[in-house]
């Protein structure tokens, strides 16, 4: 196989469908095509289709430095919620008036050139999609981790996808992501791998983990707790000046964050995306303000939307998949409530 290929498949789906002839126990299998999200294979491993291979090779040899914050999330987790946050608390809670003056202070290791890289801002910040792994880790680096629960991410990645044209994905279902997700062939990794390898980690001395949810249930403490990590004075300066503590809280909120953090697809005002977006022209469906080169990363950023997507059967399905994956970790006692939710919705309908 080349190092590059684009691939869009279309895999075999078993739906049980009532039998004509046969007692009504009895069902059988009915094979229908599931649509996948597009992505490319580099060197054996999928990938996000937008990645350049030579550019995601050269930054695989990474290695974080002193004054390095390198920030990863499982894609629709957070990214750029806490990266907002993070650039708020290193200037100072001075506002951040444009998605340029924002993507101009970091890099995603996946996607930018990264060579000889300087920022403006006290520490230099990265993120990306890539898991954590220790043999890639540094002592000297700073490494954050937020997990977000796997049927919230699994519904913010399906918005996603239907909207943003290079995901070839815009007549796909929720089904059809649902089993993309639990398959983890869609060009981001398993999700659970991915989240196991950052709860293994996170009592390193120079990881901070948190999660998604509780970041919105307790901003206040999870903010202060971010701030102490990435250097004591980011961290007094918050808890003794209240009116800074308020400034970074209400500027990252959703309906703040959510007409400022929203790109340009055609690269107008981002060099930092331009080898990116170059590649292929991508627009979306339902641009921002109805402009479909413009799109929004923050949506309504809420717990618990996956209420209104998941059936019974993808719960179940969900559910097989995490009773796996606590053979080899137990990060999924972080959503012991949203799980046993799940399961209840699941059986109730038994």
């Amino acid at each position: 196989m080349p190092p590059f290929q684009c691939e869009y498949s279309r895999r075999p789906k078993h739906t049980f469908v009532q039998s004509t002839r046969a007692p009504k126990e009895q069902r059988h299998l009915v094979t229908m095509q599931r649509r996948r999200l597009a992505h490319q294979i580099i060197d054996g491993v999928p990938r996000c289709i937008s990645i350049n291979p030579d550019r995601l090779r050269e930054n695989l040899k990474f290695r974080a430095q002193s004054g390095d914050v390198v920030q990863t999330t499982f894609p629709k987790s957070g990214t750029h919620w806490l990266m907002y946050i993070t650039h708020l608390m290193l200037r100072e809670g001075q506002p951040i008036t444009s998605y340029e003056e924002f993507a101009k202070e970091w890099r995603f290791l996946e996607y930018m050139d990264i060579t000889d890289w300087t920022s403006s801002l006290p520490l230099r910040t990265f993120a990306t999609h890539l898991p954590l792994d220790k043999r890639t880790m540094t002592g000297e680096g700073k490494y954050v981790y937020l997990a977000r629960n796997p049927w919230d991410v699994c519904v913010s990645f399906y918005k996603m996808a239907i909207n943003i044209s290079s995901f070839e994905f815009h007549d796909g279902t929720f089904e059809d992501l649902v089993d993309a997700f639990v398959s983890g062939n869609f060009g981001y990794g398993d999700y659970f791998k991915h989240v196991a390898a950052g709860y293994a980690l996170r009592e390193q001395p120079n990881v901070f983990f948190a999660t998604y949810e509780e970041l919105k249930k307790n901003p206040h403490e999870v903010v202060i707790r971010l701030a102490y990590f990435l250097g004591e004075k980011y961290g007094l300066a918050l808890e003794k000046d209240e009116v800074s503590l308020q400034k970074v809280l209400e500027r990252s909120q959703p309906d703040y964050m959510r007409s400022v953090v929203v790109v340009d697809l055609s690269g107008k005002g981002t060099p930092q995306w331009d080898e990116v977006l170059s590649r292929k022209k991508i627009i979306c469906n339902e641009g921002y303000e109805g402009d479909e080169n413009k799109y929004s990363f923050v949506r309504s950023g809420k717990v618990g939307g996956w209420k209104e997507y998941f059936t019974p059967d993808l719960l179940r399905m969900m559910e097989n998949r995490i009773l796996e994956a606590e053979k080899e970790s137990s990060f999924m006692d972080l959503w012991k409530d949203i799980r046993a939710e799940a399961i209840r919705t699941m059986h109730n309908s038994e």
